[in-house]
C-alpha cells in the first residue's frame, strides 16, 4: 500500500544532502561538458538520421515499389530525362501524397491528382514556382510552399517515431547503463553522480534526460548556468539532484 512519508505532509526545511565521499572531488569544466555533450549530439543525430531515412525509404517503397527505382534511373541517366518522364514521376509522387495525407493538397490540385490528369497537374502545380522544404509539422501545400512532414515520409510510423521521445530515451538508456556516463562523457572522463551518493536509478536518468528540455526552454541559459553555479549544476542537474565530476568513481 502506498504511504505518504510524514516528512512530506508539512512544509519543512529541506537542505541538500551531499554524500561525504563527493566533497572535494573535481567538477567537470563547462568546456569539457560541452565537448562531451556535442559528441553525444552528433552520435544521436547520426543514428536518428539513419533510422529516419531507413523508415522513410521503407514507407515510400511500401506505398509505390516503382517510385524509388524510377527516380534512381532518372537521376543516373539510365532512363530518358525528358519532361514527360519527370512529370509522370512527379504525378505518381503526388498520388502518394494524396493517399497518405488527403488534406495536404488544395482542392484543385487534389482533384487533378486523383483523376491522374497530367496536363491539369502541370498547370496547377508543376509549372508553378513551388519551394519544397522539410517540416516537423503536417504535410501542406500552401502559398507556393510545399512543406513535407513526417506524416508523409514515415506514414504509419509517424505516430510512434518522435525525435523528442527518441532523444530522451537515448540519453536515459546510456546514462543508466553506463552508470552516469554517456558515450561523450565516457570519452572525456566525466561521470554524472547523485549528490546524496545513491546510484542513479532509471527514474533519475529519465528525469535528467527530460530536464534537457527545461535547460533549452530558457533560451539555453539553463545550460550556461553550469558556468557560475557553485557546483556547476545546470537546470537538468538541479532537477535530478546530480553533478558532473571528473575522474569517474570506482565501483
Amino acid at each position: 500500500m502506498l504511504r505518504i512519508p510524514a516528512r512530506g505532509r508539512h512544509v519543512t526545511q529541506e537542505p541538500s544532502v551531499i554524500a561525504p565521499h563527493l566533497l572535494g572531488r573535481p567538477l567537470a569544466t563547462f568546456r569539457r561538458r560541452s565537448l562531451a555533450y556535442l559528441f553525444d549530439l552528433i552520435l544521436f543525430a547520426t543514428l536518428f538520421g539513419v533510422l529516419f531515412l531507413g523508415l522513410t525509404l521503407l514507407n515510400v517503397r511500401h506505398a509505390d515499389p516503382t517510385l524509388l527505382p524510377r527516380l534512381e534511373a532518372l537521376m543516373s541517366g539510365e532512363a530518358p530525362a525528358d519532361s514527360t518522364s519527370a512529370s509522370l514521376l512527379a504525378l505518381d509522387a503526388l498520388v502518394m501524397v494524396g493517399e497518405r495525407t488527403p488534406d495536404a493538397l488544395p482542392p484543385p490540385v487534389a482533384e487533378a491528382v486523383a483523376a491522374r490528369d497530367l496536363e491539369r497537374v502541370k498547370r496547377e502545380f508543376l509549372d508553378r514556382d513551388v519551394v519544397v522544404v522539410l517540416s516537423s509539422g503536417p504535410t501542406r501545400l500552401r502559398d507556393g510552399r510545399f512543406e513535407i512532414g513526417p506524416d508523409l515520409l514515415l506514414g504509419r510510423y509517424s505516430s510512434v517515431f518522435s525525435w523528442g521521445a527518441f532523444f530522451v530515451g537515448w540519453f536515459t538508456l546510456w546514462t543508466r547503463l553506463l552508470k552516469g556516463r554517456t558515450p561523450g562523457k565516457f570519452l572525456f572522463g566525466l561521470q554524472i553522480v547523485k549528490l546524496d551518493g545513491k546510484p542513479l536509478s532509471w527514474w533519475d536518468a529519465f528525469g535528467r534526460s527530460g530536464g534537457y528540455g527545461a535547460s533549452a526552454a530558457t533560451a539555453f541559459l539553463g545550460f550556461l548556468e553550469a558556468i557560475w553555479h557553485p557546483n556547476r549544476q545546470a537546470i537538468h542537474d538541479r532537477i535530478s539532484g546530480t553533478v558532473v565530476i571528473r575522474h569517474p568513481l570506482r565501483p
